[in-house]
């Protein structure tokens, strides 16, 4: 169903594999269809990306109705594809330095990262303390968005370890909606920390992938992984359509660069939010 062997290696500062029409244009007709006929989301986020979640009751009801999307859930939701890509990884970066210190060897189908709005504190006593022995689930989610949305540069959630992101329809560069790639100003090849949101200043633009249809783009979730979504503008009521998800552990993961340990801290905050909005830094320890 999705063309592994057509991936290609993007040079970049952090592990990345794209591939052109790695969905035939058949299905990504099917699942838009489908997104279409839903007539509820769980939640409208980022300037209006609506989002049916992986671990909703709208989620499985959905499922029961899309045929399709069901076979791709089902495809992405299983060990073996899920090593697969953990394969394909470490064979293509072999020279990449990045590596998560501790390997999960459980997959939780039915797992997945709860969309419940915590505090700081909330969300490291969910997360815990240990990061030894963890278990991998996949999260995803069917998304359209409309005239707004957008996403500042940032790195993901620090449970992730592969992002993944489908395009389902063609979308001009004039309208945005780009998955854009950046990485750190200046020549150091060490830091001492990465902040979750780093100042736009700070940052220079690697790669931007205007949405085409059938597309994937698979990239490992490291400190460094900085990306955001240019804001997108609706042309003739077109909108955008895409399948979001990754494949993440039940704690923090810890991260290895050149024999250094980076790990976690949780900036904190009293405000309720959801965990992918809440700021963690990665420090050296």
């Amino acid at each position: 169903m999705i063309q592994l062997t057509k991936l290609k290696k993007l040079e970049n500062n952090f592990p990345v594999l794209t591939g052109d029409k790695a969905l035939s244009k058949k299905l990504c007709d099917q699942l838009i269809k489908e997104i279409q006929d839903m007539n509820s989301f769980d939640d409208t986020i980022m300037g209006g990306r609506s989002r049916i979640n992986k671990g909703s009751k709208n989620f499985n009801k959905y499922l029961k109705k899309s045929n399709v999307s069901q076979k791709i859930f089902r495809h992405f939701n299983s060990k073996i594809f899920y090593k697969k890509i953990e394969k394909i990884f470490s064979q293509r970066f072999k020279k990449s330095s990045w590596s998560n210190v501790f390997v999960p060897e459980i997959f939780n189908e039915k797992k997945f990262t709860p969309k419940n709005k915590v505090t700081s504190s909330e969300l490291q006593k969910i997360l815990g303390n240990s990061y030894k022995n963890p278990k991998v689930n996949l999260d995803i989610d069917f998304s359209v968005s409309k005239s707004g949305y957008q996403l500042r540069p940032h790195r993901d959630d620090i449970t992730r370890l592969f992002n993944f992101l489908i395009y389902l329809n063609d979308i001009p560069k004039k309208n945005g909606g780009s998955l854009t790639l950046y990485k750190k100003k200046g020549i150091k090849d060490l830091r001492k920390s990465f902040r979750r949101f780093p100042n736009i200043k700070e940052l220079d633009v690697i790669k931007e992938f205007t949405p085409k249809k059938g597309t994937i783009i698979f990239f490992q979730s490291t400190p460094n992984s900085y990306h955001g979504v240019r804001k997108f503008k609706e042309f003739r009521n077109e909108k955008r359509y895409f399948i979001y998800g990754s494949y993440a552990l039940n704690k923090p993961v810890i991260w290895s660069f050149k024999g250094n340990k980076y790990y976690p801290k949780i900036s904190d905050n009293n405000k309720k939010m959801l965990s992918s909005f809440h700021d963690s830094n990665y420090l050296i320890k």
